[in-house]
């Protein structure tokens, strides 16, 4: 069912494009044009780990999502599409594929959007704390909103994804989030900012039932503010920035049971230092602190979206890239990334590729 339905949906995307003429016409408000979107991305991690707080895994896959439709009225236009992911070694259409379907505005200073769409059109500076490198690989949708205004000294945005909802079991989740900066200083050199979210998750009276999980109803707020430096746009360098801030959260069960009730604070201090010179660089990320996410061990990446070596009280990521641009359209960035915990030194090589086609 799935193979049949990914089959035509990519089928109908073709069918679209290949008859652009016939069905591009004129309205009162102006031109309608066809329009398209697709993005093509390849991602290989392999986590070599012998730690508490993170399993060994190679995660690795290919995904598109394409997607056509209508530009109008200067600044409008509704697309539709299919986002689809095949992990390497299983067999093919073994995933369910997203729909794409979502309205877009662009304006002078305001982008928004609504409806499901790709989840690469956010665009702020969210920490691993709050959005792990998986997040990437795997969720490339948006179910909702997002709002974004950008002006000379920085911009903001704000989202809500309902990521999903059961009838039966009763399970539902939805995310409400934004990230900004603010760049200040005559020649914007220094910077304040913030990225944050809550997430809701309801398992299920079910589930508790059957004794998968203690709390039916569990929610988490994560943020990150920060001010740092930027000094690219005055060095020989490409990239020379620093920021450092406060990264917390607040966990809590709705039904006391255990250590599931209540809010949990939790809070530590996060920096993080980037240099880059024609794509070579190197990105250093350092948190000290009490561990993000209490109750990880009830229910791990079910509730947490960000990298699990944040519940380490000090922990340190290196990053040694290359990082490449080609034409405009083609992405290439390859790393060896240095995980440190008190319970010693991990190590991890990643390689990604996109493939971005836009008109």
């Amino acid at each position: 069912m799935f193979r049949k339905t990914a089959l035509i949906v990519l089928a109908g995307c073709m069918s679209v494009a290949t008859g652009e003429k016939a069905w591009a016409k004129a309205d009162s408000t102006g031109t309608v044009k066809f329009d398209y979107d697709i993005r093509l991305g390849a991602f290989l991690d392999n986590g070599e780990y012998n730690s508490n707080y993170k399993a060994p895994q190679t995660l690795s896959g290919a995904y598109v999502t394409p997607a056509v439709g209508l530009r109008f009225g200067g600044g409008h236009r509704i697309m539709t599409g299919i986002s689809f992911l095949q992990q390497f070694g299983q067999k093919p259409f073994g995933e369910t594929p997203d729909f794409l379907a979502y309205y877009n505005y662009t304006g002078r200073v305001f982008n928004g959007f609504g409806g499901l769409l790709p989840r690469a059109e956010m665009k702020g500076y969210y920490s691993r704390a709050l959005f792990s490198d998986s997040v990437g690989y795997f969720k490339h949708t948006l179910a909702g909103a997002l709002l974004q205004w950008e002006g000379e000294r920085g911009g903001i945005e704000a989202f809500f994804d309902w990521n999903s909802e059961d009838i039966k079991t009763g399970k539902e989740s939805f995310m409400a989030g934004l990230a900004g900066r603010l760049n200040l200083g005559r020649r914007g050199l220094f910077n304040v900012g913030l990225a944050g979210y809550m997430y809701h998750y309801r398992i299920g009276d079910k589930a508790v039932s059957a004794g998968e999980a203690p709390n039916f109803l569990v929610d988490n707020v994560m943020y990150h503010v920060y001010g740092g430096i930027d000094l690219g746009g005055i060095t020989a360098l490409d990239v020379l920035s620093l920021d450092v801030g406060i990264v917390g959260s607040l966990s809590r069960g709705r039904i006391e049971v255990g250590n599931a009730g209540g809010w949990t604070p939790r809070a530590g201090f996060h920096a993080r230092f980037n240099l880059e010179w024609h794509g070579w660089g190197i990105e250093d990320t350092f948190f000290a602190g009490k561990g993000l996410m209490p109750l990880w061990d009830v229910y791990g990446s079910q509730v947490y979206w960000g990298d699990a070596f944040y519940n380490a009280p000090v922990y340190n990521r290196t990053d040694l890239y290359w990082s490449k641009t080609l034409a405009e359209r083609l992405s290439i960035r390859a790393a060896l990334v240095f995980h440190q915990t008190a319970g010693g030194l991990d190590f991890c090589q990643q390689a990604s590729l996109l493939v971005h086609l836009w008109k």
